[in-house]
């Protein structure tokens, strides 16, 4: 017989780091001198000792505790990360309603309890989950400098470590308006590309790349078209291309992105560590045998994320000056621009291409995902603006564009996508859906851990396992 032993939540965590990697759990078990059951009762709580783990808070306690209403609690964390994945500021007394919202939408058969929601409920949902309400000042000024501080000194040395920089890689989304010319940039600009003609213009970009700068993964580009007729009679595109109506990110897509890689990962037998946000597309991943997917810390993308640091503004600048310089070409010679997704997709396949890796690079190190933290940390990298370049000098001098071409109009031009949405928002009804599958599956998971947890007290009690095998 074992004795009682518990761990505190550093210790699960590690334990599910070793399992992720391949080691068994008959070796963990043999090795800390516990039962079969309680390295599987860990594992199966992988993902909720990976999210508190990975905000740096509560290392040091045993025990999770669990909700009286634990679907509630379930929705209401997924919606409350979706909100401030994207800055939206969340009072107590919005998480009340939304909380009492979420029981009255859930099933009566899946309820643990008919009571109203109350103040003191989500104050524990508060506790258990870390939740800290400050105020909001702007998207890097709303993160709490010692969230991150924390997160960086704390949790990403345990979770990084084992990687290589060539094997930890960042990824993320952006929108890119395609189409749009430098002479349109004042009449779009504003519009929020929910609806009408802009919408129709947009493409998102999924760019990822290793922290050494080494490797940077071909461009996962999603449009609304699934044949463009600029495709036809091309055999093969330098990108790998998607579509759906709102040309945006999705669930489906992001764990396609990942199965494939994962896949060539398989044939190197190589494993990598996956830096990404906690956006809504990003959630209910399957699990990969290559990858290891870490979430950033809620609200601290904009500090914490390589490809916020520049990257993908880099890549936006490439790509815009390539479209300048095709726009002044036809003005010269007095014929409309046209850009068809075949053009803007090898345009941003070239400008990926022109991102050096020092660039990267510096953007890991800017994060503080890279180096020491205690080393001073390069300042922001510095955005290209196009026309600057002295290629552009004669162009722009010979057309006499001033009321087109200006530094005003360059600078809105330059920043007309930022912030464009890249995926669609989950409605309460997805939440609650996949709130039923997760019951189902965890369901099967505890009738296989009953099973296990009675073959290791039989045998724990003298009884063979071939015994067993014969009841």
């Amino acid at each position: 017989m074992f004795k009682r032993k518990t761990f505190t939540l550093e210790e699960k965590y590690l334990i599910c780091c070793r399992l992720e990697n391949g080691e068994t759990n008959v070796s963990l078990a043999k090795e800390l001198e516990v039962s079969h059951s309680t390295i599987s009762s860990i594992w199966k709580k992988r993902d909720e000792i990976k999210d508190i783990v990975q905000k740096g808070d509560s290392l040091k306690k045993k025990k999770l505790r669990n909700s009286t209403n634990e679907n509630v609690d379930q929705l209401l964390l997924k919606w409350f990360k979706i909100q401030r994945s994207r800055n939206i500021p969340i009072s107590g007394p919005i998480l009340l309603a939304k909380a009492n919202d979420f029981l009255k939408s859930i099933p009566r058969s899946s309820r643990e309890s008919e009571e109203i929601i109350s103040r003191s409920w989500v104050q524990r949902f508060c506790v258990r989950h870390a939740i800290v309400f400050k105020k909001l000042s702007g998207e890097a000024a709303g993160v709490p400098s010692a969230t991150s501080d924390d997160w960086l000194s704390k949790v990403w040395p345990t979770i990084r470590e084992g990687y290589s920089d060539s094997d930890v890689f960042n990824a993320d989304e952006t929108g890119l308006f395609y189409k749009l010319t430098p002479d349109r940039t004042l009449h779009f600009k504003g519009e929020k590309c929910s609806n009408g003609k802009l919408s129709k213009e947009r493409i998102t970009v999924l760019v990822a790349a290793n922290m050494s700068g080494s490797e940077k993964r071909k461009l996962f580009v999603i449009g609304k078209s699934k044949n463009p007729r600029c495709f036809k009679n091309v055999k093969n595109l330098p990108v790998d291309y998607y579509n759906n109506q709102k040309a945006w990110m999705t669930t489906d897509l992001f764990n396609k992105f990942l199965l494939d890689w994962d896949k060539e990962l398989k044939k190197k037998r190589r494993k990598i560590l996956l830096l990404i946000d906690n956006c809504p597309s990003h959630i209910n991943l399957r699990d990969f045998e290559f990858i290891k997917v870490v979430f950033l810390p809620p609200n601290t993308t904009s500090v914490l994320q390589p490809m916020d640091q520049g990257i993908i503004q880099k890549i936006k600048t490439n790509f815009r000056k390539q479209l300048v310089l095709r726009f002044l070409q036809d003005v010269e010679e007095n014929r409309e621009t046209k850009i068809s997704i075949l053009d803007a997709i090898i345009m941003v396949h070239q400008a990926w291409e022109d991102v050096p890796a020092t660039t990267i690079t510096n953007c890991f190190k800017h994060s503080g995902v890279l180096g020491n933290q205690n080393e001073e940390q390069p300042s922001e990298p510095a955005e290209t603006n196009a026309l600057d370049e002295p290629e552009f000098l004669p162009w722009s001098e010979s057309l006499e564009l001033p009321t087109l071409i200006n530094k005003d109009v360059l600078a809105d031009y330059a920043k007309i996508d930022e912030g464009l949405h890249t995926e669609q928002d989950i409605s309460d009804e997805d939440l609650i859906n996949k709130l039923d599958a997760d019951i189902e599956t965890d369901n099967g998971e505890e009738d296989e851990e009953e099973q296990l947890d009675t073959v290791n007290r039989r045998i724990e009690g003298g009884i063979t396992f071939e015994e067993i095998c014969d009841v």
